[in-house]
């Protein structure tokens, strides 16, 4: 019983001690905007995730998925139900469910999936 109490705290310990997935992905966030005003992000999240939107807020913004490994540290996927793109914490990041989301329509990150879908 103790032994798993100890493996319990060590877990939140852990996951404590590292940055939000909302704060990692801000953190990797790079935006430029063409000659034609299209505004295309990358978002380099970790060592193993690298997303690109281009188009962002048009009709056709492309989401591409240029780098992501769900056995590294993060991984990404789409939620069609509310069209934002997931950013999950992989195996190699060690903590709870802890999501950020990233809506096509304005490039923003999101903590929930509800705040994307309204913007």
């Amino acid at each position: 019983m103790m032994k798993a109490v100890l493996s319990g705290l060590a877990l939140l310990v852990l996951s404590s001690s590292h940055a939000s997935t909302f704060d990692a992905v801000l953190a990797g966030k790079k935006c430029a905007e063409r000659d034609s005003q299209q505004l295309d992000c990358d978002y380099r999240v970790g060592k193993d995730l690298w997303i690109t939107l281009a188009g962002i807020g048009q009709s056709d913004t492309a989401v591409t998925f240029m780098k992501a490994n769900f056995n590294g540290d993060y991984y990404a996927t789409f939620g069609l139900m509310h069209g934002c793109v997931i950013v999950k914490p992989g195996e190699k990041t060690q903590t709870l469910a802890d999501f950020a989301f990233i809506s096509p329509r304005t490039g923003k990150v999101f903590r929930s999936w509800r705040e994307c879908q309204a913007n």
